[in-house]
């Protein structure tokens, strides 16, 4: 008598490829409606005449038709990310998606050491947009690039940044812990790095323990209010940061997955919204999508590999930060998702 009989086998064969298709299927597509909302983000008072299901790059998508006055838009949306690929007016590009936005951890970590002006030399060279800079001030005044509130990792020294002097820090040595070859590496202050990367890439700043008054006199001295985005721990240093000026890009970090988006966007009212990668899932970066704000991934950790860099493009990042530059700029290229044409330097 055989193991398997043929109809057992048959049914064994459709349960497996049933559960095949189920692990490997994404979200369902976003309604008509929904996509038309996301264009509306937009196109403020437009009167949608027609929702057509089409293929956009592939992948499930619409194409939302509608007027303002005499005025005829047309745009193309991504119904699987919930993300306004590109708008036309009177057959005229008004808007496209700029493209996966790269950060640079501190820098490019992984050659050169961290909130060093070689270290953003290097995430340059990589092909970073934004470089990720922690910033924190001095005894007296100055800001200055570090991330703990003391110098014992990253340098030679020893003692809180706070209780130090710029002349005191600029004497220390931020570069031998790393490796011989970068000895004699400076902490630059904030200046020095936004000279560095002037014309080439912009600061995404994490701001630990600085002035605000003093950080926005620095961003305006280089012209860069209403184009940094500004991440902060400190929920209350960050709320008197963007109370003094409306011109950042904040975003900040959502604690609770999807259950909290709600109310952090009742809070803060950002443009971003911060997901580390406990809290990623492809549907919060959908809904953030939905609610109109842009969606900044860290996949900094155990799950900064090919595998966590490839979840969150496909999620529909918009920004993507991490110390992995050698695998992310690849896997865009792979993904055909480097289409970053409109984001400019000023």
């Amino acid at each position: 008598m055989p193991l398997c009989g043929r109809s057992v086998c048959s049914a064994a064969a459709a349960v497996l490829l049933s559960c095949t298709a189920l692990l490997s299927q994404a979200l369902p597509p976003i309604s008509p409606v929904e996509a038309a909302h996301l264009v509306e983000q937009h196109v403020p008072r437009l009167s949608i005449t027609r929702v057509t299901v089409t293929a956009v790059q592939g992948a499930p998508g619409y194409l939302v038709e509608g007027a303002v006055g005499e005025d005829r838009y047309r745009a193309e949306v991504d119904a699987r990310t919930a993300r306004t690929l590109r708008i036309t007016m009177n057959g005229t590009p008004v808007y496209e998606w700029p493209g996966v936005i790269v950060v640079a951890h501190r820098g490019s970590v992984h050659l050169a050491p961290e909130n060093t002006l070689a270290a953003i030399e290097k995430a340059i060279e990589q092909g970073a947009d934004l470089i990720e800079i922690d910033i924190r001030q001095t005894r007296d005044g100055h800001l200055v690039l570090m991330h703990d509130a003391t110098v014992d990792r990253t340098t030679d020294g020893s003692g809180r940044v706070a209780e130090m002097t710029l002349a005191q820090i600029k004497r220390l040595d931020a570069g031998s812990w790393f490796a011989a070859r970068f000895a004699g590496e400076r902490v630059p202050t904030l200046a020095e790095a936004l000279q560095a990367m002037q014309g080439r890439a912009l600061p995404d700043l994490d701001i630990k323990d600085v002035d605000p008054a003093r950080l926005i006199a620095v961003l305006r001295r280089f012209g860069l209010l209403g184009k940094v985005t500004l991440h902060c721990s400190d929920r209350p240093l960050l709320k008197s940061v963007a109370a003094l000026s409306a011109d950042f890009l904040i975003r900040p970090t959502i604690p609770h997955g999807r259950a909290a988006l709600g109310l952090l966007l009742e809070e803060f009212d950002p443009p971003i919204v911060n997901i580390d990668w406990p809290q990623f899932s492809e549907r919060l970066v959908r809904d953030i999508h939905l609610h109109g704000r842009k969606a900044f991934l860290n996949t900094m950790g155990a799950n900064d590999t090919e595998w966590g860099i490839s979840r969150v493009l496909e999620a529909g990042a918009d920004y993507v930060q991490t110390d992995r530059l050698d695998l992310l700029m690849p896997l865009l290229r792979r993904y055909e998702m480097d289409q970053r044409t409109s984001f400019s330097h000023p």
